[in-house]
């Protein structure tokens, strides 16, 4: 097999299937000593007959993940009340929420997201019931109005073209999200920030949260950053705002790599803006050296492209990514699929 027929290879089971790296360890274990901080909340093992349902399941290698393993007496019993506020009366099929009246679409990502989804947004604000509440409610009300299971392929086409964002491979299980500054190739923000938050939710996809795996990775490349090629501090902000308000506990590392000097401008204006438990996720990573420090504690070779210290041959391959992300897409949505013809058309638009 040619490197073209790898690169393709490796696009095709990007686009279109789960990649599931084999470890023992849940994000939440993940630790890099001096390079950064784990985010998981220190907390007792569980005890009391009470709880005995929270802890029936030990995640091993072949195992099931339990999120409960690591949870205080505390910390279940105020997961217990924020179920119960949550649904009501505690069961996710019920049709009473505390929410008021949700939409369907709303309905079931909560549901798909069971027990995970609240104790991220528990996490997120420290176990506090209330804060952890409205911060649920507020992404409910973003995402019926944002609507992000709406953002299609087929309409990002010409903004994902230059493969300034993609995800591809994984980090202990996490899926990963390149982003490449230098290829910004619009000015349309919004655009540009729809392709974020699907990336987002196509990340998510990805990975298999039966083995704990919740979290992503984004690896930004900043080789020939420029101010010319680098975003409003408005849409950086509101990027910002999106994974810390809607995505909460859900970014795992920000790999920025090849930093410039006038990067520094940028860092010292946008890192006011970033919580102090996301900003202990964000690694630097410059220099040869540094990258196969830093790279090697979070890739498996082929799991990472080799400008980066990887050994996968995999470059971002415009028509044949996004003719599968199309196609991927377009199935989620259960719609007809599109003719050959009728996706090159859509690849070659300028718009």
């Amino acid at each position: 097999m040619g490197k073209k027929d790898k690169k393709n290879k490796n696009e095709e089971t990007t686009a279109t299937t789960t990649t599931t790296t084999t470890t023992t360890k849940s994000e939440q274990d993940i630790s890099t000593s001096d390079l950064t901080d784990s985010n998981t909340n220190s907390a007792s093992s569980v005890t009391g007959e009470d709880n005995e349902i929270y802890n029936n399941t030990k995640f091993e290698d072949g195992g099931e993940f339990n999120p409960f393993k690591n949870l205080s007496e505390k910390q279940i019993n105020i997961f217990k009340q924020f179920k119960e506020k949550v649904w009501k009366d505690g069961n996710e099929k019920s049709t009473n929420t505390g929410f008021g009246e949700i939409s369907e679409k709303e309905r079931e990502w909560l549901e798909d997201g069971g027990d995970m989804l609240l104790l991220r947004y528990l996490r997120a604000r420290d176990y506090d019931l209330s804060l952890s509440f409205n911060l649920l409610k507020n992404t409910l009300e973003w995402r019926s109005k944002y609507k992000p299971y709406e953002i299609t392929a087929e309409s990002l086409s010409y903004e994902a073209s230059s493969g300034k964002q993609y995800v591809f491979g994984k980090s202990h299980g996490r899926s990963v999200i390149y982003l490449r500054p230098v290829r910004e190739n619009t000015k349309n923000h919004d655009n540009q920030i729809r392709l974020m938050v699907y990336n987002i939710e196509r990340a998510i996809s990805l990975m298999d949260k039966t083995r704990g795996h919740e979290q992503i990775v984004l690896l930004i490349d900043f080789k020939n950053y420029s101010i010319r090629n680098s975003p409003p501090m408005s849409v950086s902000k509101y990027v910002l705002q999106i994974l810390s308000d809607h995505y909460p506990e859900r970014l795992g590392n920000a790999f920025l790599v090849e930093t410039p000097f006038i990067f520094n401008v940028f860092w010292t204006t946008i890192s006011p803006f970033i919580n102090k438990v996301t900003y202990k996720k964000i690694v630097f990573a410059n220099g040869e050296k540094q990258k196969i420090k830093v790279f090697s504690q979070f890739f498996e070779p082929n799991d990472l492209e080799k400008e980066f210290t990887g050994a996968s041959d995999h470059e971002y391959d415009h028509h044949n990514y996004w003719k599968n992300e199309i196609i991927l897409n377009r199935n989620e949505r259960n719609l007809q699929p599109l003719s050959d013809d009728e996706i090159l058309t859509i690849l070659n638009s300028k718009e």
